[in-house]
């Protein structure tokens, strides 16, 4: 049971709901025959009669038909997919003037715009062009009916489709681990963080679907990230100042899991997906399976995936204590009209895993021998309500909330609780939208509020902070601008935090007591179009984020994490001002991406250590909370390029440079200078690949670091991509680190004792409906 001193029954985090079922009034303002739909000449009442969208299709070289292309209408929250003779059908339709978008895997993405009329029937045919690059554009997830609304300038990553599944691992960290400036913090296939441009914590949001997820993943590097990637629909990376659009705290940047819990879109017909992936370091497999479907104006979606591994192989043997098993399941319902939606969605997560101890005989510093398990749970509610037609003067109203409960429990060897942590959370976001227009080009601005509670609980023989209570309110807004081919963009937002301890007895940091934060945040982004394709531009940005609570109340060992940690009650909020200068070039056999940073972080926290070890058990070194001036500079590069028909070279590269800016000394746990270069050769029904990672040396670390040798591996893939039954098949084949090398990750917790994995096979079948 949690502690008592955390009690989660007097927390007003339900009142987070009130505000969300006022937002359920939104869609009931509906007109049944709104603006948008309604033919010039019509009266308000009228019943209108429906239009009918029958298309076919088919490849632009070969005309042969293109099955599996998915099909929507965003602004009717319509959409379905091509059959087998690439033909669909979108009935019932309301007339007027609609952009239909396709998207198909092996071919470039279309939109073509479709004006239809009352009581009429239009037919057409859709060709797609062949493209080994996958064109994802630099559109990221902020809501909306599609949750594809707003344009970034920073650099920004998005995997989905083939190249999410060839690239797809244990966690959303290792997945990502190979874009342009991320790397992970390794503690084991399952507890890995995100690290962006050298930050980590909560200096990188992790969201799923927009939100928050409501773990305690962020606060130490043995806590998994309640995400699995199996079963995402696309992962979204904004790596800088751009981050100001989800949260203050956003420093290093933003990763967001799109899964679509909420359904957004009604299908025509029942549709989904399955996917089943096995892999050979660990010995695992994964499955996924979701399914969706309409019932007149209401739109489902249910999914479901579960995990399993054994122990790591290491080119030098077992890594004990690695192995893992977890599983999720969600549930989503949503009343969808053209003008608007209504929905909620359930998911539950679950994951047991291991946290390593001991390689070879040898004890990992300060670590339990025979490691420690760790057993988590999540439950999130989520509701979401919009408004998409004029209300005023906006374009959109939307909110949208979240509610979660979650337990963490991390075992010993001896089988008792050495910490366990509970975590009520909630969130609610209310953003107004409004559009102008730059000549032909739409714009928009937006306006908002945010707010979020958490209730922190603790409890076990070996609890190592204090239960606390946390509330934050902001108001944030933001405007998108331009002249012919200038682009600003400017946001800001003020946030106001409040943390409450709910043990005030004084520890060795000081006095204990609640503490109150709040300060504004601003960005500021130009661009100017060069040419067709190419854009330039730059981005300053001022972040706020507030002490955690473990920085601010620790007091007390953290077994797996190798440490003591002692908090420091006084600490003062960190205040970034970043800079990138970027490029961009998008063509259609070639795009290419270049940043250089500079980010000043005032107040930097971190954790010094002490060269003590604990007063308890003697063995874990104390490490206690203190702050600093950082300097954090660097870049980072992409490029691809179609060399010949169907063949993609690629090169990246990413560099970051951490400094103490009072004595010029190094930054812990910064990744060294890495790079891939690789070649892979698409084709609409196969594709097979080639790419070889390449890290330098890290030889700048602190007193307390070991410095890591640079390393090379060699990666390799094919894959199948077929039509049957009118069902999208495909079947795809990898080989990781194929040599089977020695190599050790910089950011790895566990590299002075145990090297990274060795070779691993993966296979994985996918198929949509």
């Amino acid at each position: 049971m949690i502690s008592q001193r955390g009690t989660v029954s007097r927390f007003p985090i339900r009142a987070w709901w009130a505000v969300v079922l006022l937002g359920c009034a939104i869609p009931l303002t509906f007109d049944p025959a709104s603006a948008q739909d309604r033919p010039s000449g019509a009266a308000p009442g009228d019943t209108l009669p429906e239009a009918t969208l029958i298309g076919r299709v088919v490849d632009a070289d070969r005309e042969a038909p293109v099955a599996g292309a998915t099909l929507r209408v965003p602004e009717l929250g319509r959409g379905t997919t091509s059959d087998a003779a690439g033909e669909f059908r979108l009935r019932q339709l309301p007339p007027g003037t609609y952009v239909l978008s396709l998207r198909r895997i092996g071919y470039a993405p279309v939109e073509r715009e479709v004006e239809l009329s009352a009581g009429d029937t239009l037919r057409l045919t859709v060709p797609m062009r062949a493209s080994a690059l996958e064109l994802s554009g630099v559109v990221v997830t902020t809501g909306g009916r599609d949750q594809r609304a707003e344009e970034v300038f920073q650099p920004t990553s998005v995997l989905s489709g083939a190249e999410l599944r060839r690239r797809v691992e244990t966690s959303v960290a290792a997945t990502l681990a190979s874009e342009p400036g991320i790397a992970q913090r390794y503690n084991g296939p399952a507890a890995s963080q995100p690290v962006i441009r050298g930050l980590s914590g909560d200096r990188v949001l992790v969201l799923e679907d927009g939100n928050r997820t409501g773990d305690v993943s962020s606060t130490a590097a043995d806590h998994a990230v309640t995400s699995d990637p199996v079963g995402a629909e696309r992962i979204e990376v904004v790596r800088g100042p751009a981050g100001l659009l989800y949260g203050s705290n956003a420093l290093g940047g933003v990763i967001n899991v799109i899964r679509g819990d909420v359904p957004r879109v009604r299908p025509e017909r029942l549709t989904g997906s399955a996917s089943l992936q096995g892999e050979s370091v660990n010995e695992g497999g994964s499955a996924a399976a979701e399914l969706s479907g309409g019932v007149g104006q209401l739109a489902w979606r249910a999914a479901a995936s579960g995990r399993v591994a054994g122990n790591t192989h290491t080119p030098l043997g077992v890594l004990p204590s690695t192995d893992l098993g977890g599983h999720s399941a969600t549930a989503g319902l949503s009343w969808i009209r053209p003008e608007g939606f209504i929905g909620f969605a359930v998911r539950d997560f679950s994951l047991d895993y291991g946290v390593p101890g001991t390689f070879e005989g040898q004890t990992i510093p300060g670590a339990h021998e025979g490691g420690v398990d760790i057993e988590m749970r999540r439950v999130t509610g989520t509701g979401t309500a919009a408004r998409l037609a004029a209300t005023g003067p906006f374009s959109s109203l939307e909110v949208d909330g979240t509610y979660t409960w979650y337990r963490h429990r991390e075992i010993e060897p001896s089988g008792f609780i050495g910490t366990e942590f509970g975590q009520l959370s909630g969130t609610v976001r209310l953003i107004a939208r409004h559009r102008h227009a730059d000549g032909s080009v739409p714009r928009e601005g937006a306006v908002g509020f945010w707010g979020a509670g958490k209730d922190f609980s603790v409890a076990g023989s070996n609890t190592g902070t204090r239960p606390a209570r946390e509330y934050t309110l902001a108001g944030f807004g933001y405007e998108d601008l331009g002249w012919g081919p200038f682009r600003l963009q400017l946001g800001g937002r003020y946030d106001w935090t409040r943390i409450e301890p709910l043990d005030t007895r004084p520890g060795p940091g000081g006095e204990v007591r609640t503490r109150d934060f709040g300060a504004v945040s601003a960005s500021v982004s130009g661009l100017v179009e060069l040419a067709t394709g190419l854009t330039t531009g730059v981005s300053v940005a001022r972040a706020f984020r507030t002490p955690a609570i473990e920085e601010l109340f620790s007091d007390g060992p953290h077994l797996a994490d190798y440490s003591y940690n002692i908090g420091n009650p006084t600490l003062d909020p960190e205040f970034g001002l970043g800079v990138d200068v970027f490029a961009r070039l998008n063509r259609p056999r070639f795009r290419a991406e270049a940043a250089v940073f500079r980010n000043r972080i005032d107040g930097f926290i971190y954790y010094l250590p002490t060269g003590q070890l604990d007063p308890r058990l003697g063995r874990f070194p104390v490490y206690q909370a203190a702050q600093t001036d950082a300097l954090l500079v660097g870049g980072e590069g992409m490029l691809e390029w179609e060399a010949l028909l169907s063949l993609v070279l690629r090169a990246q590269g990413s560099y970051v440079r951490g400094t103490r800016m009072e004595d010029d000394e190094p930054l812990p746990a910064i990744p060294p200078l890495q790079g891939l270069m690789g070649a892979r050769y698409e084709r609409p029904r196969w594709f097979a690949s080639v790419e070889w990672r390449v890290a330098a040396e890290q030889s700048r670390v602190t007193e307390n670091e070991s410095p890591t040798d640079g390393y090379s591996l060699l990666d390799v893939g094919a894959g199948l991509r077929w039509t049957a039954w009118g069902q999208s098949h495909s079947l795809t084949l990898g080989v990781g680190n194929l040599m089977d090398q020695t190599w050790r990750d910089h950011l790895s917790r566990v590299r002075t004792v145990a090297p990274q994995p060795g070779r691993n096979v993966r296979l994985l079948y996918h198929v949509q409906f």
